[in-house]
């Protein structure tokens, strides 16, 4: 095989792999695509997000979970 055939053929398969790629992304189904591997069902709200507040003044960082402070970080370390 010459240099002529190998670089002929190296630029028809490129070619042939993008024009495949590119009717796939055209023929891809758009909008929600139902998942058959995932439960459709909303996930349930919590009553109040979970959050962190820094809190500069104090020097601490407070965690809370469904609105109730669940920990304190200061520089004495975590607390509950």
């Amino acid at each position: 095989m010459t240099s002529t055939t190998s670089s002929t053929l190296t630029f028809v398969l490129f070619a042939s792999g993008c024009i495949a790629l590119a009717l796939l992304f055209i023929n891809a189904p758009e909008g929600d695509f139902p998942s058959k591997y995932v439960n459709a069902a909303p996930a349930a709200q919590a009553a109040a997000p979970t959050r962190i507040d820094v809190d500069n003044d104090a020097h601490a960082i407070r965690f809370y979970v469904d609105g109730k402070q669940v920990a304190l970080l200061d520089a004495s370390g975590f607390k509950p």
